[in-house]
């Protein structure tokens, strides 16, 4: 009897586990679509305050500014991120041009709001000729999105 009690405890306790794995699986899977949908909805590109756009033949060369805040907004509504996919960009296309983006950096604790801090640079959107992938870099991410059509028209005509 003690034997048949002591079966039924492991089987108890392999049961438990199995739903603690299970469990733990599925909260870690629900994080990660979170965090997968928070970065499609919103890149953190609304706070741009200044877009420098160069060619990736000669990226030290600027092309244009885009510094008036009514050109940035109009600049980052019409890149629609909402519906950017995220894809392998082909072996064959050639890069065109650099899109730095800029914004002022965080007030710190302490620091008065009025001082005016240094602009920092907090994305880079690289575009492919003829075609309509875009490269996404931040200082932590590096993707690569197919963007609308539009959207890609619109970044290859460096007069933006």
């Amino acid at each position: 009897m003690v034997l048949f009690l002591g079966g039924r405890t492991t089987i108890i306790k392999k049961v438990c586990m199995k739903f603690i794995f299970a469990f733990s699986v599925s909260i870690f899977l629900f994080g990660c679509s979170i965090e997968k949908e928070d970065l499609k909805e919103d890149p953190g590109l609304d706070n741009t305050q200044k877009i420098e756009v160069s060619s990736e033949e000669n990226p030290e060369l600027v092309l244009n500014v885009i510094d008036n805040q009514e050109d940035v907004n109009e600049f980052v509504n019409t890149l629609e991120v909402d519906k950017w996919s995220i894809v392998d960009i082909p072996s064959n296309s050639t890069k065109g041009y650099i899109y730095k983006m800029y914004q002022e950096d965080t007030v710190k604790l302490g620091e008065p709001i009025t001082v005016k801090k240094e602009l920092k640079q907090i994305a880079t959107i690289i575009t492919y000729k003829d075609s309509p992938y875009i490269e996404f870099r931040t200082k932590k991410l590096n993707l690569h999105f197919k963007v609308p059509k539009d959207v890609a028209e619109y970044l290859s005509n460096n007069e933006n």
